[in-house]
Order: C-alpha cells, then sequence, then structure tokens
C-alpha cells in the first residue's frame, strides 16, 4: 500500500520539529549529506540508520520524537518510490529548520 500524502507531511513535519534545530548548523548539513547519499544508493538501511541514531539522542525528552520514531517504525520498508518521496520529506523537515 502507497504511502499516503498526508502520511509523508506529517513525518516532514515532525521531523522539522524534532531534527530541525537540532544541534549546529554543520551538524545538520552533515545529517543532511549523508541522508542525502543514502539515497541516492537507494539504501533504505543506511537511511534509517543515520536517522534513528540522529532521533535516538532525543527519544528521552520529546514526545514528538517517540511519536516519529513510531510512525518510521511503520512506515520502513519501502517500495523505492515511496522511500524516495518519504525520505526527501525527512530531508526537507531538517531544512527547514524548525519552521511551519
Amino acid at each position: 500500500m502507497p504511502v499516503s500524502e498526508e502520511k509523508v507531511r506529517k513525518i516532514r513535519d515532525i521531523t522539522s520539529e524534532v531534527l530541525g534545530k537540532v544541534g549546529s548548523e554543520n551538524y545538520r548539513q552533515k545529517l543532511v549529506f549523508d541522508l542525502l547519499n543514502a539515497i541516492k544508493a537507494n539504501d533504505q538501511r543506511r537511511f534509517f540508520w543515520i536517522l534513528l541514531r540522529a532521533l535516538n539522542a532525543h527519544l528521552k525528552d520529546s514526545s514528538k520524537a517517540r511519536e516519529l520514531a513510531r510512525l518510521l517504525g511503520k512506515t520502513f520498508p519501502l517500495p523505492e518510490s515511496d522511500f524516495e518521496k518519504v525520505s526527501y520529506s525527512i530531508v526537507f523537515g531538517i531544512m527547514a529548520g524548525g519552521e511551519s
């Protein structure tokens, strides 16, 4: 079953809230760079590993981080076309910097 546009937007928005302002600008740039490389290689395992590593630091203190982890756990693994939609929405969420 394809991932709905509503779910993709929700993932993007929560990612923006949780990871959009985390760490320094350099940290976010490196995170985005690593995620984009995993997308380019169509490597869902690596993408998910990088994302979970970044998300892990916030699980204890953030209900939004826990919500994002649950949502991602229900979403991955994905067909290639859905992987691109979801993964790019995550990258856009990080790049948005917590802004709506």
